[in-house]
């Protein structure tokens, strides 16, 4: 029995075929016939040439019909499939924009604050540079009064 089983199941594992069939399990070229028994007239079938020429029921045989109800079957579990990987991409795309959205304001925050920080300082450094130069200024003119003074009493000492 389980020899049996074993050669029925190699010969379903050769056999069968999902969807529309594009070589059969030995590699041979698939063709397509149209049956002309009672049960299935004018039914067309996919075959295995290799099969045909040898007479043998171990290679490729399917239904035309059953083939594409297969075919449009794997094809709308593919599309729904990449709808949902689509949905999926959409939402890391706007999950990543928005994030980006944050970090850009967050980033413009820091920079402003940076540039205040900046302005601050330079600020207080032009204050300071204000009060260096105006008491550089004061010494300057406190030696010229001095100078002038002391000249203007060597000359009415003089005179």
């Amino acid at each position: 029995m389980s020899n049996y089983s074993t050669a029925s199941s190699h010969l379903t594992a050769r056999s069968s075929c999902r969807g529309v069939p594009t070589v059969c399990w030995c590699g041979g070229e698939i063709t397509t016939f149209t049956s002309k028994t009672k049960d299935n007239p004018y039914r067309r079938f996919y075959r295995c040439v290799m099969g045909v020429k040898e007479k043998t029921e171990d290679h490729l045989f399917q239904w035309v019909d059953e083939a594409l109800l297969e075919e449009i079957r794997m094809v709308e579990l593919e599309h729904n499939r990449l709808i949902e990987e689509v949905k999926d991409l959409k939402k890391s795309v706007m999950d990543n924009m928005e994030f980006q959205n944050v970090m850009q304001i967050m980033v413009k925050e820091e920079i402003k604050a940076s540039i205040e920080k900046e302005l601050i300082g330079a600020k207080e450094k032009m204050q300071n540079l204000g009060r260096e130069m105006v008491k550089s200024t004061m010494t300057k003119v406190g030696v010229v009064v001095v100078v002038v003074g002391t000249v203007a009493w060597l000359c009415g000492k003089l005179i």
